[in-house]
């Protein structure tokens, strides 16, 4: 069922598409087919079944002058929906070439798919191309992991990756491969899977793309067979099937197929499907304000006198326009029918992180710029961080945030909270934010709770003495939550441009000391990083609870 809704999903969102390859027919030309070149029969089979079910294709003779061309890149990638790549765009050497073609057509933010579409003879190997030119690592880092690792044999990783019998735990103590040990500080965090990945690309480096230096900005966020994620970007790997093919259904039936089994594919459909409902079906603009006029509406705009509140506000009206649209949508996904009977098949547990990053998803979203010489305003939401590890999060209303008053504005403190696991037990019984990157953030005064007291296991403590040092301090923390009073206590700091350059503002802090000096006063700066922005639900009940914390009344019994 899962394979058909989406399949239903991915037809129905694809209007345009382009198919790029260095033998494809050229539509221009008067010269006739030349049989000797499937690629030619191809391209008018697939400019055919696309057009008779009412999409339209582009045929595209790559050239590699095109590289450098920004008009003709606009002319392939502009208002597509799905890219059909050849992977070899020159031979051998076109390898390159598509690479680079697929890192443009990733940097366009609403391409969903682009599908590595060939019949080359390397085809299985495309997977190890693609990770080492995405991976961000460079030639150097690549070159010490191979310092680091020759006493390793290329064959020796390819034994093992073909006998599912071998732990790879085991497979890293026989070979000394030891994680805190790694030559290239990013990799740490990646899975031993991926690692052993990085280590076999680095002693073949020679035949494979790689930068000289990180100049892509590209993530990889993982891998499933035959598909990739990169960015925002489904990555899929198919084989060109000239007989097949020719019909539109059978071709995005194998897409879909292929795009099913990556773990996250079911998030991709929903958005997918969520812009298709858009796209189709649903206007920003309705009757209301169509019958009024221009002239009410730019009255409004000269009473205001400030056309960056204007625009917010007009944005605002239209993003819960859209809102209020979405809520009657019926999305194929959402079904109970289909969920039901898709969530019978899901029984793998889920890990920590995955629920850590789950939860990011609900409470926050990282704000980037569609304009990158317009840098937003500090805004209700936002989330900083300095250099020693303080995270602030901007409680300031979001009129005052329009209108800053003497540029002073509110802000909740808060500390990394080490322990995942209390986390997600404490949930939204605590005050608790989940950032990117599976960072988890409390806010106000903690330190009696001693959250972050968790460290790991001695050296000379068993497993047995570790967990119940564990749930002790996780005990005490959910006493400090259930009998004492809790506190978030705001804090004004002055924000001279409340404009965020380069992802960075600076804030400044006046401490008086008036046990020192009724007049003395110590005045600090700091310069703090954007990390993302809380949605407003979020935002609000730690506003509100903060606000609270001024006219909170305390009372005093006898104790025991």
């Amino acid at each position: 069922m899962y394979n058909q809704k989406a399949f239903e999903i991915l037809s129905s969102s694809i209007s345009s598409a382009v198919f790029i390859d260095e033998k494809a027919k050229d539509f221009y030309s008067e010269k006739p087919i030349d049989t000797q070149i499937p690629e030619e029969q191809l391209s008018i089979d697939l400019f055919n079944t696309f057009r008779d079910n009412g999409k339209n294709l582009t045929v595209h003779k790559f050239q590699k002058e095109n590289l450098n061309d920004n008009k003709t890149i606009d002319y392939l990638f502009s208002g597509k929906d799905l890219i059909l790549l050849d992977w070899e765009l020159d031979n051998i050497a076109g390898q390159e070439y598509s690479l680079q073609l697929l890192s443009k057509s990733i940097e366009v933010p609403y391409i969903n798919f682009c599908c590595i579409y060939s019949r080359s003879n390397n085809f299985n190997e495309i997977p190890l191309f693609l990770t080492a030119y995405f991976s961000g690592l460079t030639k150097i880092d690549f070159e010490n992991l191979k310092n680091n690792y020759n006493h390793l044999e290329i064959e020796e990783i390819q034994d093992f990756w073909n006998n599912p019998e071998i732990n790879i735990i085991d497979f890293f103590i026989k070979n000394e491969i030891v994680i805190e040990n790694l030559p290239v500080e990013s990799l740490k965090e990646n899975s031993m899977e991926e690692i052993l990945m990085y280590i076999y690309i680095s002693l073949n480096s020679q035949k494979y793309v790689i930068l000289d230096d990180n100049a892509i900005n590209h993530e990889i966020i993982h891998f499933d067979e035959d598909s990739f994620i990169v960015n925002n970007t489904f990555v899929l790997l198919l084989r060109k099937d000239d007989a097949n093919d020719k019909q539109y259904e059978n071709l995005i039936k194998r897409i879909s197929n292929t795009i099913v089994k990556n773990k996250s594919s079911f998030f991709q459909l929903l958005g997918l499907e969520m812009q298709s409902v858009f796209n189709s079906n649903e206007r920003f603009i309705d009757e209301t304000i169509l019958k009024s006029s221009t002239e009410a509406l730019f009255s409004i705009r000269n009473h205001i006198n400030d056309d960056k509140i204007f625009g917010t506000i007009i944005k605002k009206l239209l993003l819960e326009q859209a809102t209020l649209k979405l809520r009657t949508a019926k999305l194929k996904l959402l079904e109970s029918e289909f969920l039901e009977d898709y969530g019978k098949t899901l029984t793998k547990d889920v890990d920590t992180d995955n629920l850590i990053q789950l939860n990011t998803f609900f409470n926050a979203v990282t704000v980037k710029s569609l304009n990158e010489e317009d840098f937003p305003n500090l805004n209700f939401g936002d989330i900083f961080k300095d250099n020693e590890n303080n995270y602030y999060l901007c409680i300031t209303a979001l009129c005052d945030c329009y209108r800053p008053k003497d540029g002073n504005f509110y802000f909740a403190k808060g500390k990394q909270l080490k322990n995942k696991d209390l986390a997600l037990k404490l949930g939204d019984g605590a005050f608790i934010s989940f950032l990117p990157n599976n960072i988890v953030v409390y806010w106000g005064d903690l330190e009696s709770a001693k959250f972050n007291n968790i460290d790991k296991k001695g050296i000379d403590e068993d497993e047995n003495k570790y967990r119940i040092r564990k749930l002790t301090n996780e005990i005490d923390a959910y006493k400090e939550f259930l009998y004492k009073p809790f506190f978030i206590k705001p804090k004004v700091f002055n924000v001279k441009n409340n404009k965020i350059f380069n992802g960075k503002i600076e804030i400044c802090e006046i401490i008086n000391n008036f046990k020192i000096n009724p007049s003395c006063q110590d005045i600090f700066f700091y310069e703090i990083e954007y990390i993302t922005t809380l949605r407003s639900d979020y935002v609000q009940r730690i506003a509100n609870h903060a606000f609270a914390h001024p006219v909170r009344v305390g009372v005093d019994f006898v104790k025991l």
